[in-house]
């Protein structure tokens, strides 16, 4: 097919053309060759008269030289493309290599992999900007999990005036503690230091009180929500059992 570009002086005439290269199991290349020809003529009007009918194509504004593109081609979607199944039918067998592959490829293909991958357990999750990522079954059953223990912690502490707990660990600097993925948190903690390494104790009546390893009881609270999602316990007041 002949048609018209445009180079930095001259209209120009090349011969397109395309040719398909069947590899097989659905997928293909398609070659296309741009052969320069010559030059037409500085004016454009002159440049058309000359070949009337012939379209202009963009993709040849600067260029007197021949060359050619190739554009990949996949007829199927539910084919590996590359890795160590390649062109084999996507199925139910190892799906730890199948979740990677997912976070591989884009297109239709990527949603039908996620079609068969949502069959065994695995969730595709939004964030930002439409971007996507992939939740494994272990992960949404510890979630659920943790949902369940927070809304039991929630439920317990809806009906109570005080609580009992034990934490195997001192609150990081700004006084937070998780346990159970609940966020127990002490109003004000003190920076102390051992061996060069910082930690920090709560501060009860005005002085710090070591809580690891040791049984609390929370007399006074109340619970809202961490932008995370999780549940926080303000502690207000406590004391230590012995």
């Amino acid at each position: 097919m002949k048609v018209i570009g445009f180079a930095n002086k001259f209209y120009t005439l090349w011969d397109v053309t395309e040719e398909t290269k069947d590899l097989g199991n659905g997928h293909k290349y398609v070659v296309t060759h741009f052969a320069y020809i010559k030059n037409i003529s500085f004016d454009k009007e002159t440049a058309f008269s000359k070949y009337p009918g012939l379209d202009f194509d963009e993709n040849l504004r600067g260029k007197t030289q021949s060359w050619d593109t190739e554009k990949e081609i996949w007829e199927n979607v539910d084919t590996y493309r590359f890795g160590k199944f390649k062109y084999e039918k996507i199925g139910d067998h190892d799906i730890d290599y199948l979740a990677w592959y997912w976070d591989q490829i884009l297109g239709d293909h990527k949603e039908y992999v996620g079609s068969v991958l949502k069959k065994h357990g695995y969730e595709i999750r939004t964030w930002g900007d439409n971007n996507q990522y992939l939740v494994d079954p272990k992960t949404i059953e510890n979630e659920k999990k943790a949902m369940e223990a927070m809304n039991e912690m929630t439920e317990k502490l809806n009906s109570s005036d005080s609580f009992d707990i034990c934490f195997d660990h001192n609150p990081d600097e700004d006084g937070y503690c998780r346990v159970d993925d609940i966020l127990y948190h002490f109003q004000e903690v003190k920076e102390n230091w051992y061996n060069g390494f910082p930690y920090y104790l709560p501060v009860l009546n005005d002085k710090s009180k070591r809580i690891k390893n040791k049984n609390i009881k929370v007399t006074k609270f109340n619970t809202r929500n961490h932008e995370n999602g999780s549940l926080v316990v303000e502690i207000l007041n406590f004391e230590i059992v012995k």
